[in-house]
């Protein structure tokens, strides 16, 4: 068991967590036309995928380690 593999996945979840969070609260403020609004939240949802995707894997991997 890898602590530090642990740790970093545990925080890049955590990050892409927050960041959905952030963002959704986010979106209605911002001042955007509907296509720019759905372009943000196609790159913060892609953005937030991989962060908890190489979180689940760097968990994984220190698991198994």
């Amino acid at each position: 068991m890898s602590t530090e593999l642990i740790i970093f996945g545990v925080m890049a979840i955590a990050l892409g967590g927050g960041l959905l969070y952030v963002g959704r609260h986010l979106y209605p403020r911002l001042d955007l036309t509907r296509d720019a609004l759905s372009t943000v939240r196609l790159l913060t949802a892609v953005i937030a995928g991989v962060l908890l995707l190489t979180g689940l894997g760097l968990v994984a991997v220190g698991l198994l380690t």
